[in-house]
């Protein structure tokens, strides 16, 4: 059943292009941004407290940009964010798309940047960006030109794309859809879209998605690991279609071994 809570305290501006993850009993919701191009910062939600609290006012000396498109992690004591493109992206002359890991300590509150991938690596925003295992991944993304660098992996391998639905389950990457080509009107189109998933085992081995009711072609997806039917998986929820529609919908994507 779903639920409202008319929470407390410091409350997010509306926004797009925001990524949200949770570490125990808080959400920590970070940047994104409105219409008018009011970015957000980052944020807090106590789910027990029911009170939201700013962390950071971004963009400020000795913590990390505001910015949009980017990808947030997390482990049992970390928040971590990853690329998107900073104010003002494609208007101002100074704006960019980042490459670069930020990391937030959840206990000390603290934010320290982790070493930089170097120039080999291409800048991006609308990436998968998950921890395994203790190891930080990026899959894929939107940038600048099309590249094949990174780590070597088997197995039949998805061809490049952004803002797919992705999830963490054990050992395994699970993503679907996504937007495999940029439309010409940016994103005010749908460009093209995929209706592909695919499951990578860490140890570098692509393999597609099986059986079941096959969602339609999509990108621009919720999703996150869930657990249902006694199975852990991928949940998948909504996105734009190849008709640049928006869509409600609901799937599970079960793996039988994690």
């Amino acid at each position: 059943m779903w639920r409202g809570r008319d929470a407390l305290h410091h409350i997010p501006k509306s926004s797009f292009g925001v990524r949200m993850v949770a570490v125990g009993t808080k959400l920590y919701v970070y940047g994104g941004r409105n219409k008018t191009e009011g970015y957000n910062d980052f944020y807090s939600y106590d789910t027990v407290k029911n009170e939201w609290k700013r962390l950071a006012v971004l963009g400020e000396e000795g913590g990390p940009e505001a910015r949009t498109f980017h990808s947030l992690a997390s482990d049992e004591n970390h928040v971590y964010v990853f690329g998107g493109t900073s104010q003002g992206y494609g208007v101002t002359p100074n704006s960019h798309r980042f490459r670069t890991v930020e990391a937030y300590n959840v206990s000390e509150g603290k934010w320290a940047q982790l070493p930089d991938p170097g120039d080999n690596f291409e800048k991006r925003g609308g990436a998968g960006f998950h921890v395994v295992q203790g190891k930080i991944w990026v899959v894929y993304g939107f940038a600048s030109s099309l590249t094949t660098d990174g780590k070597k992996t088997k197995g039949e391998k998805p061809s490049a794309r952004s803002v797919f639905a992705s999830a963490v389950v054990g050992k395994h990457i699970l993503i679907f859809g996504g937007e495999t080509w940029p439309d010409p009107k940016g994103h005010f189109g749908p460009g093209t879209l995929s209706k592909e998933g695919f499951a990578l085992d860490t140890e570098t081995v692509w393999e597609r998605f099986k059986g079941g009711d096959e969602p339609d072609t999509r990108g621009w997806t919720a999703s996150t690991a869930a657990t249902a039917y006694g199975k852990k998986g991928l949940f998948m929820h909504g996105g734009k279609t190849p008709e640049y529609t928006r869509i409600n919908d609901l799937y599970f994507y079960a793996v039988n071994s994690a």
